[in-house]
């Protein structure tokens, strides 16, 4: 069970945000054949009072009785991304992309043009995520144990030449030392979980796109009390003048979970709210392939578990280069 409030940051923000990327499907088609890539850098900053983040100054929960005091953590973030266009329908990419909340993300995929639409499958790995092996331990400090994520993305981009996108993940999630889990099978949190995603990319005249998104996601976790179902809906406003592009979001969500919580005596419903802006500076000091970008956004989430409730300010800086 991941902690809902960096799962929606690093799944609605980081695959549409940080790849500096001005076109879309029909633009990447143009590329002409051959290696190209993307070296960036940057640094991520979270203040945060959710219970299930694992810094070190969260180590130590009073109680179960609401979120946890507010904590921060600055993180330096690389990524290297190759791609390589065999011809004027097919590519192949490798790489590392930035996933706020995620650690270490690796994806290798292939992206194929067709006559019924842009069709992109890539295998994931996240190999360096933590959780505490009992979050719910208030007597001595809590200790952390690795979380080991696999899956595939599966995406159709201008479905049958109509502006809707179509996007599913399966991820396989394993908890090395669940010890919540061994003490209450209802809260084992290893399984799988699937997302599927609508989303309708508005033609548009302008330098103005507008993108609504709906998606579903569903929680198949071994331990029927992190057993959950949750929607999501929100919208991408992106406005491309270079050497500028300035991008918000603003997406809700609601999750409910499947059986009641042993220690919590209800089944858990959690609501969320997430709003992100972010600008980006093209040919930066006259180097055409040079970019960079700032952004800062804020995600509330409420339960009708108080220990899952939470408040989240972040902030990011990114410098990269195309080639």
């Amino acid at each position: 069970m991941r902690p809902q409030m960096l799962k929606l940051i690093a799944g609605a923000i980081i695959v549409l945000i940080f790849t500096p990327q001005t076109g879309d499907a029909r633009e990447r088609q143009k590329a002409s054949p051959g290696l190209s890539g993307r070296l960036q850098g940057g640094a991520l900053f979270i203040q945060t009072n959710s219970q299930l983040s694992t810094e070190e100054s969260n180590r130590r929960t009073a109680d179960r009785n609401g979120p946890a005091d507010a904590h921060h953590k600055a993180i330096p973030m690389a990524s290297v991304y190759l791609r390589y266009q065999c011809d004027d329908d097919t590519a192949i990419y490798a790489g590392n992309p930035l996933e706020v909340g995620e650690g270490l993300a690796m994806e290798a995929g292939i992206h194929q043009s067709t006559d019924a639409g842009t069709l992109d499958m890539a295998l994931t790995w996240r190999p360096t995520k933590t959780v505490w092996k009992n979050p719910y331990q208030t007597v001595e400090a809590r200790e952390e144990t690795d979380q080991d994520v696999y899956g595939l993305h599966l995406q159709w981009e201008e479905v049958a030449g109509t502006p809707f996108e179509i996007d599913y993940k399966i991820d396989r999630i394993h908890i090395e030392n669940d010890e919540i889990g061994d003490l209450e099978r209802d809260l084992r949190r290893s399984g799988q979980t699937h997302e599927l995603g609508f989303k309708y990319n508005i033609p548009s005249q302008s330098s103005l796109r507008l993108t609504p998104e709906l998606s579903y996601t569903y929680g198949d976790i071994h331990g029927h009390a992190n057993h959950y179902q949750g929607v999501k809906v929100g919208v991408l406003l992106k406005q491309a003048k270079p050497p500028w592009i300035l991008i918000g979001l603003l997406s809700g969500s609601h999750t409910q979970y499947q059986k009641r919580h042993p220690l919590f005596g209800k089944s858990r419903q959690e609501s969320g709210i997430t709003t992100f802006a972010q600008a980006m500076r093209l040919h930066l000091f006259g180097v055409k392939r040079l970019f960079l970008s700032v952004g800062a956004g804020y995600l509330w989430s409420d339960a009708n578990i108080d220990f899952y409730d939470s408040q989240t300010l972040i902030g990011l800086t990114n410098l990269g280069i195309n080639f």
